[in-house]
């Protein structure tokens, strides 16, 4: 039988992307269930849309990505877009980076013309599938895989020497910084003024100019997927936080902190919001606390002061994570969910194709 030829394309070539669609894609392809090509928007061609049996539009609002998917609707193809993130609903944010691109009129009604011509909606949020569900033929919600797991087991006893200083660690992007700042700032003061140099503190992303009395070591964010993946495994954390505000925005991203931090031995604590409630099981695979000063700062004492409750959550936060989003597993999942995706070319022939 025939393999379905598969074109993703993304403007950037983001983590988003490599997490949720390159790297599993490429294990299909691997396993010789499909052929998949991915490509950056301004590369793809119009051979490589007339070769495709499948293009997946991954976060797609340029006009470019309008014209290529457009192109693939008059030629034929199942089309898919992925969406990690509620692009239409960015704008509700105080601050962000991206803020004023995605508030943009032109870039709101790109976005939603390629819902319009796309049949498949493919996401890793149950919010955005309800929410945009009615635009589509189909809709998919899959996971996406812990990438970090394809590296050794970490050490989690190694990360508590005891003649070594705890570490608290986060990694985010520059988007994360003002909310991080609101609402880390007091607990880590409280926790400096409790313990002194026995923390660490240790950012990944961004400086923190709002805490320059507070002893942060900040490394900048690495664009390089693989180099990121590699750096933060080196860091051994012990306690790794992940503050997020409780937005409608917020509750439609995905849970990837969860998926690193697990990874590499740390033990997280989560705002006590979606979609971290979808995953976590507070006490045993991390530690939930509502977006308070007391909350955060209670948080983090306790799994300073309970040394084998903080092992005991990084244990079972790994096998949780290794048993439910290793890649193989997601794969699959990816597979049954949408099989168009590796026998298109028979359903279409069989006359069950979805149509537009």
């Amino acid at each position: 039988m025939k393999k379905t030829n598969v074109l993703a394309f993304c403007f950037k070539t983001i983590p988003s992307a490599i997490m949720g669609i390159i790297k599993p894609l490429q294990l299909l392809q691997k396993q010789q269930l499909l052929n998949f090509v991915y490509k950056e928007s301004r590369h793809v061609s119009n051979e490589d849309i007339s070769i495709a049996d499948v293009i997946i539009c991954i976060r797609g609002a340029e006009q470019l990505d309008v014209d290529k998917i457009t192109l693939g609707k008059n030629k034929g193809k199942y089309l898919i877009y992925f969406l990690d993130d509620d692009l239409l609903n960015i704008g509700g944010l105080s601050r962000s980076y991206n803020k004023a691109y995605f508030e943009r009129k032109d870039i709101k009604n790109n976005i939603k013309s390629i819902m319009d011509i796309c049949h498949c909606l493919w996401t890793t949020n149950k919010n955005i599938a309800e929410k945009y569900r009615l635009s589509f033929e189909k809709v998919s919600v899959t996971n996406a895989p812990a990438l970090l797991l394809k590296y050794d087991k970490p050490d989690i006893m190694g990360h508590d020497n005891l003649n070594e200083a705890i570490t608290i660690g986060f990694a985010g992007g520059t988007d994360h910084k003002t909310y991080f700042n609101q609402m880390m700032y007091r607990p880590f003061q409280s926790i400096i003024n409790k313990y002194g140099y026995k923390i660490k503190f240790e950012i990944i992303g961004f400086k923190n100019y709002s805490m320059k009395n507070i002893p942060i070591t900040v490394f900048p964010y690495r664009e390089n997927y693989e180099q990121y993946v590699s750096f933060l495994l080196s860091r051994k954390w012990d306690i790794a936080v992940a503050p997020l505000n409780n937005t409608e925005f917020h509750s439609c991203k995905y849970f990837n902190k969860f998926l690193e931090y697990s990874s590499i031995g740390a033990t997280g604590i989560y705002s006590n919001v979606e979609p971290f409630t979808y995953i976590v099981k507070n006490g045993e695979n991390g530690l939930l606390v509502d977006n308070t000063i007391i909350e955060w700062t209670n948080g983090l004492m306790y799994l300073i002061d309970s040394k084998e409750k903080r092992l005991d959550i990084s244990r079972n936060a790994y096998e949780f994570v290794k048993n439910n989003f290793d890649i193989n597993k997601v794969a699959a999942e990816i597979c049954s969910c949408i099989p168009h995706l590796v026998n298109y070319e028979n359903i279409r022939i069989n006359g069950d194709g979805d149509k537009k």
